[in-house]
């Protein structure tokens, strides 16, 4: 039987139901332009409220930005538009979710958005810098400093994403909307803040102290100072996927979403393309800094690249890992990491340098952070509800730990030390839970409206990725003989790091019999321990790292 209405009938009436949304968007534009560009820009970019574009308004629903517009948001700038009609209200809800026009955003106005802050400096008061926690409060739009279960400081800032960056006496903190605040430890207290781009993806900092922005509207990488003022602008082919630094030689690595290309960019802002065979989205690399483990939405798979030449040495199909909340570790004369796979229950278990899947452990639901600390014991892994998954990082075997009852466990992170975990609960008993990790107690809290990420000022280094490991390297072989910084049957680490130079510590690691005698000892009594030369590495920037303490 012929259908009884043909869509070519309908070509007419398809077409004046467009053109009445675009003039329903038209009439939106102007009542954006006369009651919303004050605050949120013009060209909808954001000004000194968010940008209102489809890709920042992608999770609210209709009736989301409805209440929004119609009632307000208490307690901020937003106020309620109650004197509008609902179909006015309609009409700027059509505009602001249509497309955007081409988004610019140019040198000149990272210049001009660039904020000296204007508060009272305060004696922060910290005990050991390397126990410093900077965590978030997105429900109340502020950033608290940490030291154990003391709130040293807090300030405002909001939208975060991204992870927070560390200086030796800075941090920085990102934002999605392009925002970056810089805060000195030194005086206590934030100094500047600019807007990089539109719509950010993350930044890292280099060690020379070269801070970059990854912007996915509009592509491109910007180079700021310390202090925020930027110092190139580098425009890219395609949406990046992450950038991170390269601590040991300098220098960014950049992948993008969906360009198989990796970006080398120097801390001068010169920058080498080179091909690979998948576009990486997700990335990160290893501690040592000689692979780039990625993975692709549209592959479903882990891939392994050596850094210097790209050729790839392992690949594994795969549910979506998360890699970017990787955690890693080093047991029995091995490294390991471990990942959370999107919209999968299951955590993967892999050798480093083997490239090996190990074991996939079911966690019987979906979760996001894999997190530990070399004196920690455990994996600690969020589920996506009131409890933790405990793997035991050298037997690994599971446990659980209920952390709520009535909200969402998520995102741990830890003091090197091992003496506190900082866990978040969202919900109706919401806040920054303070746990032992050794213990699996509770030791305090702190309010909070929706806490979200944490950030340890060496966890979320990459110089110290290797000295952490070496810690653990030195328990599993070391220790024994060799103690940090009391006398054993061997030297102390600390008396060996300021008395020894590198080649000798080095020499002595694999050749400890001749080495002796070089050093003009009658005997040697160290065993000869047979040592890879990751384990050499860490080893190496354990000892080094107890030397500049």
């Amino acid at each position: 039987m012929a259908p009884l209405i043909s869509p070519r009938s309908l070509a007419p009436s398809l077409s004046l139901f467009f053109l009445f949304l675009f003039s329903f968007a038209q009439d939106g534009r102007s009542l954006y332009l006369q009651h919303c560009a004050d605050c949120h820009h013009e060209r909808r970019i954001g000004k000194t409220a968010p940008p209102l574009i489809p890709e920042f308004l992608r999770k609210k629903s209709y009736k989301d930005l409805f209440e929004v517009i119609r009632k307000g948001i208490p307690a901020t700038t937003m106020p309620a538009f109650r004197h509008l009609s609902k179909e006015q209200i309609d009409s700027i809800i059509a505009y602001i979710t249509s497309p955007a026009d081409e988004i610019s955003y140019t040198v000149r106005d990272i210049e001009r958005s660039h904020t000296k802050l204007k508060r009272e400096p305060k004696n922060l008061s910290i005990n050991n810098l390397k126990n410093l926690v900077v965590a978030v409060d997105k429900g109340a739009h502020r950033i608290l400093l940490l030291e154990g279960t003391k709130v040293l400081d807090s300030f405002s800032f909001k939208n975060v994403h991204g992870g927070v960056k560390f200086s030796e006496d800075r941090f920085f903190v990102p934002a999605r909307d392009g925002h970056v605040v810089v805060y000195s430890l030194t005086e206590g207290r934030p100094l500047y803040q600019v807007r990089a781009c539109v719509y950010m993806r993350n930044i890292a900092l280099s060690p020379k102290g070269v801070l970059i922005a990854s912007c996915i509207l509009p592509p491109k990488a910007v180079l700021l100072n310390t202090d925020l003022k930027p110092i190139k602008e580098i425009k890219l082919p395609a949406r990046p996927g992450a950038v991170y630094e390269l601590s040991s030689k300098g220098g960014f690595v950049l992948t993008f979403r969906d360009l198989p290309k990796v970006a080398f960019i120097s801390e001068e802002g010169k920058v080498t393309y080179r091909d690979i065979d998948l576009a990486l989205e997700d990335f990160f690399i290893d501690p040592f800094e000689k692979f780039i483990v990625g993975s692709s939405r549209t592959e479903r798979k882990l891939s392994v690249y050596r850094l210097d030449t790209l050729e790839k040495v392992f690949e594994k199909e795969v549910a979506m890992p998360h890699l970017f909340s990787a955690g890693f570790w080093y047991s029995g004369g091995n490294f390991y990491f471990a990942t959370r796979h999107i919209g999968s229950p299951l955590v993967s278990i892999w050798k480093l340098y083997d490239w090996e899947l190990v074991k996939s452990v079911d966690t019987g639901s979906e979760g996001f952070f894999v997190r530990t600390s070399p004196a920690v014991p455990h994996l600690w892994i969020d589920n996506g509800d009131g409890i933790f998954t405990l793997l035991d990082k050298r037997t690994l075997r599971v446990e659980k730990i209920r952390i709520t009852d009535s909200g969402v466990a998520t995102h741990v992170e830890f003091t090197p030390d091992g003496r506190f975990a900082y866990l978040s609960v969202v919900g109706k008993e919401s806040g920054l839970l303070i746990y032992n990790p050794l213990t699996l107690k509770p030791v305090g809290k702190v309010e909070a409206k929706y806490p979200a990420g944490k950030y340890n000022y060496v966890l979320k280094s990459r110089k110290f990725y290797p000295y952490l490991l070496g810690y653990e390297v030195f328990m599993n072989k070391c220790w024994g003989c060799h103690h940090q910084r009391e006398e054993a049957f061997g030297p102390p680490f600390r008396w060996i790091a300021k008395n020894r130079t590198e080649a000798q510590i080095v020499s002595q690691m694999l050749n400890p019999e001749e080495t002796s005698k070089l050093l003009g000892y009658r005997r040697n009594a160290m065993p000869r321990i047979p040592l890879t030369p990751e384990e050499v590495e860490a080893l190496l920037a354990y000892i080094k790292e107890l030397g500049n303490e």
